[in-house]
């Protein structure tokens, strides 16, 4: 299981954490300010191009806090099975090379 940490870093900057990641960043869930006395505890613990510069930390807004609280309560402890299709039904066959698109549905009245 992921640590909190480790949930806001793979938010606040995706390809930190596996370059060729396509999740978006969350950026507007994180806080950029200037350190006062101490550095935060809640601060970021960022490196290369996504680390603030000196003098700033970067640290989670509530909504963040709330995100990260709600996916590490996620249900991890069971095995993922293969994905069925509602009601059972088998997935439609693709259509055979050169063979054109079928009619999509009218729409609902």
């Amino acid at each position: 299981m992921y640590s909190a940490a480790w949930h806001h870093v793979h938010l606040y900057s995706p390809r930190s954490i596996n370059i060729d990641s396509n999740m978006p960043s969350y950026r507007f869930l994180y806080e950029r300010r200037r350190i006062r006395d101490a550095r935060s505890e809640d601060a970021l613990q960022l490196t290369g191009s996504d680390a603030p510069p000196e003098g700033w930390e970067v640290v989670p807004s509530f909504d963040a806090k709330c995100l990260v609280a709600y996916l590490m309560a996620l249900n991890q402890s069971h095995p993922v099975n293969e994905v069925r299709s509602v009601g059972g039904a088998p997935a439609a066959p693709a259509p055979a090379a050169g063979s054109p698109a079928p009619a999509s549905p009218a729409p609902a009245k």
